[in-house]
């Protein structure tokens, strides 16, 4: 009797076991083949940001899981390898000692900063990383950083890079858009290197724009430029983009209201969301305030794009964009990015209810920052 009940409890144990092991299995699975954005918290007014829908993917019936269930580098990237024909993580580090700048987004959500990076990250010696928080994370883990090797760090940014090629928003899978949402426009470029590098990377950056803007506030965060640009020996550079800012609050209240499907033409009725308005003025300009601190405290380290311009011109303003980053650009490079950007702009101004104090709040807070001298509601 006893022999069959130590058998029984050997037995339910050796269950336990095997099923807690399955359950380990399982998580560890749906955690390698998600790619969630570690939502890090900032002071609003400093510039928190909501997570942005389009950042978390899920995986249609259709996906190719060969594509989608990807970890660590892309086995099948275009960059140096051994005499097998794999890639070495020797190969990256060589890779990243022609690296003369990093790059920081600076900015507002919902000011084509997607796009944007995107195409930055197509360029053969360019590695631009979708939201990986870079800034945010260098001044939080200063001490950990210059501890180590200014690789790790470059390491965070690469690896973004690779999983939003991989499954993220420029994946081929990715059911998003560009700037439209009736737009069959998509962030991935072919016949370019995103996610990838050909044989060097000279330029390495992340595009985190609000969360930039929001760590710009703290009273540290100068320090923390000038630290990088000397553990690395590089110059940081910042990519502000200024898009009219009662288009921008507009499409930041729609995006906060859930309102998915605006068509320009189309809409009967105006959104009435106050509070959410009010809320959206009150962090844009927050924001405002750290692209401002980072443009009076290194300008010639900082360069304006106008948001038109990326999808009126998209082949002048990344010709003026790799001027400013000292890095050469290709026609063909030029040319296979200009292909994917949707030409027709995103106006969403008159798509919300505006108060005339709200109006007039947004045209106080605009005289405080150059940048925006040549935008008005009306215009």
């Amino acid at each position: 009797m006893l022999g069959r009940l130590l058998a029984r409890f050997r037995g339910v144990i050796c269950g336990l076991f095997f099923g807690f092991g399955l359950a380990v299995l399982f998580v560890t699975w749906r955690d390698d083949a998600s790619y969630v954005k570690e939502n890090l918290i900032i002071d609003e007014v400093g510039g928190g940001s909501r997570v942005d829908s389009t950042s978390l993917i899920t995986h249609g019936e259709n996906s190719d899981p060969k594509e989608l269930f990807l970890t660590g580098p892309i086995e099948n990237s275009r960059t140096t390898t051994d005499d097998d024909g794999t890639n070495s993580p020797s190969d990256l580090y060589k890779a990243y000692d022609h690296v003369h700048s990093v790059l920081f987004f600076i900015g507002y959500p919902r000011s084509r900063h997607s796009l944007l990076g995107s195409l930055l990250d197509a360029h053969p010696h360019m590695v631009v990383s979708d939201e990986a928080m870079a800034f945010p994370r260098w001044i939080g883990g200063l001490k950990t950083w210059l501890n180590g090797s200014i690789h790790a760090f470059y390491d965070t940014l690469f690896e973004a890079s690779q999983r939003a090629v991989a499954q993220g928003r420029r994946s081929r899978v990715f059911q998003g858009s560009v700037v439209n949402v009736t737009s069959s426009y998509a962030y991935y470029v072919p016949n370019q290197w995103q996610g990838q590098y050909d044989q060097y990377i000279e330029v390495i950056g992340d595009k985190s724009g609000a969360f930039t803007a929001g760590a710009m506030r703290k009273d540290n965060a100068l320090d923390a430029v000038r630290l990088l640009e000397k553990a690395a020996d590089v110059k940081v550079k910042f990519v502000h983009v200024v898009r009219n800012p009662f288009d921008n609050i507009a499409t930041m209240v729609l995006q906060d209201a859930r309102v998915k499907k605006r068509e320009t033409g189309k809409r009967k009725m105006k959104v009435g969301a106050p509070s959410i308005l009010d809320e959206s003025i009150n962090r844009y300009f927050g924001w405002a305030a750290g692209c401002n601190k980072a443009r009076q405290a290194f300008p010639a380290s900082v360069i304006d794009i106008p948001s038109l311009e990326i999808v009126k011109n998209p082949a002048d303003t990344l010709r003026n964009i790799c001027k400013f980053l000292g890095i050469t650009c290709s026609e063909r490079y030029i040319e296979d990015c200009a292909a994917t950007v949707d030409p027709v702009p995103s106006m969403t101004r008159d798509f919300i209810e505006w108060t005339a104090e709200q109006k007039n709040r947004v045209y106080e807070e605009m005289k405080k920052y150059s940048f925006f001298d040549s935008y008005s509601y009306d215009q």
